[in-house]
């Protein structure tokens, strides 16, 4: 069961990983010496399916959010099934390109995390599958053919999709088969070092690393200094509580999940005098 209770999508190509080539349809264009990557049109399907906000990507990553009632909920099932369509009408051409199964493993995720599907694990492990295959077709491409982000992209995912599922010992698996220090550098350990710390609800570590963080949170990094902001944020409203003051602007929304997240069980009319 797919997506809904109600749907049901009997297609091998959910059980099995495919690699996706070209899509000639009108949904992806080709850059000169670049792989094939989706129109703005695509582009904008998936962000209909994001939260819309860092911090709110960020709280669902760190400590889930109650998503499965939200408005909307028809409307993203309907475009999933659409962009599953559309995916699976890529297999023409380019086998080799790992853009395919790599935002196949982004879909999926998003699934899982809403979720829209009644087997959410089941939506996990096939993200993982598709992240992996993303992860072996990228390292055939040849040298100087990509950058250092987009490169680690799918073993990235890999290692946030360990992190959302709780499963440390898969992480660290997942770690070492990805290169470890050798491929990530210390930007993206730093990264998964402070979200874990979060979880463990080891703040004042947590902080620390934040502080000594010594330049590598930056623009050409993968610990994006919006990153880095964001987790200095929840950290310190988690130290601090009432009264904290935070770096980045909030809307009330995001500022009421982040404090439903901390202190669950607090009055919701404190959230003004938290953030």
């Amino acid at each position: 069961m797919i997506f809904s209770a109600n749907f049901n999508l009997k297609s091998t190509a959910f059980q099995v990983f495919f690699i996706f080539p070209c899509y000639t349809g009108g949904k992806w264009k080709k850059k000169e010496g670049l792989p094939m990557y989706p129109t703005h049109h695509f582009r904008q399907d998936f962000h209909y399916l994001s939260l819309r906000s860092s911090l709110l990507e960020e709280i669902s990553l760190l400590y889930g959010l109650p998503l499965g009632q939200a408005k909307g909920q028809a409307g993203r099932i309907c475009r999933c099934r659409r962009m599953v369509r559309e995916l699976l009408a890529a297999c023409r051409q380019q086998p080799d390109q790992p853009v395919y199964p790599y935002l196949l493993g982004v879909l999926l995720e998003r699934v899982g995390q809403w979720p829209l599907t009644s087997r959410p694990r089941w939506a996990y492990d096939q993200a993982e599958g598709y992240y992996d295959r993303a992860r072996q077709l990228q390292q055939r491409q040849p040298p100087g053919t990509y950058d250092r982000q987009h490169y680690l992209r799918p073993s990235v995912a890999l290692l946030r999709l360990s992190l959302r599922r709780r499963q440390e010992e898969r992480f660290y698996d997942w770690w070492d088969r990805c290169g470890g220090l050798r491929r990530f550098h210390r930007d993206v350990q730093a990264l998964f070092q402070v979200r874990w710390l979060i979880v463990k609800e080891d703040y004042e570590r947590a902080a620390f690393t934040l502080r000594n963080l010594h330049g590598l949170a930056g623009r050409h990094s993968a610990f994006s200094a919006a990153q880095a902001r964001i987790l200095s944020d929840i950290v310190t409203a988690a130290c601090q509580g009432p009264g904290a003051i935070l770096k980045g602007t909030y809307g009330p929304y995001v500022r009421q999940a982040l404090w439903d997240a901390l202190f669950p069980a607090r009055p919701r009319q404190m959230t003004d005098s938290v953030l």
